[in-house]
């Protein structure tokens, strides 16, 4: 599932820069599941660690918050991860249409 999770906040940050909150409403809003802060924030730091993500601290109304966008490795993940995606899928398809009589 962590990957899975990987590859979905991937997604978000392609469309645009985020911080944390937004990605975890994203996720709420389309997925219908809602992250805790000790699910979420540490896959933003574990993908940032990985140099999938850069993340950035913006003042926002005397408040900080991190920035997070996809970096060109990010791209190169995301994209791996969904080819990978869709062949497990044509697979399960594949072996759907093959026992149906």
């Amino acid at each position: 599932m962590k990957n899975n999770l990987d590859l979905i906040i991937l997604r978000l940050l392609r469309s645009r820069p985020q911080w944390g909150y937004e990605v975890n409403i994203a996720i709420r809003d389309r997925y219908r599941v809602y992250l805790s802060a000790g699910t979420l924030y540490p896959l933003l730091h574990s993908l940032e660690a990985d140099g999938y993500i850069q993340g950035e601290w913006e003042a926002q109304k005397g408040r900080g918050r991190r920035i997070y966008k996809i970096t060109e490795s990010g791209i190169t993940f995301l994209e791996a991860g969904e080819r990978a995606t869709l062949e497990l899928a044509r697979l399960i398809q594949g072996q759907t249409t093959a026992q149906k009589p």
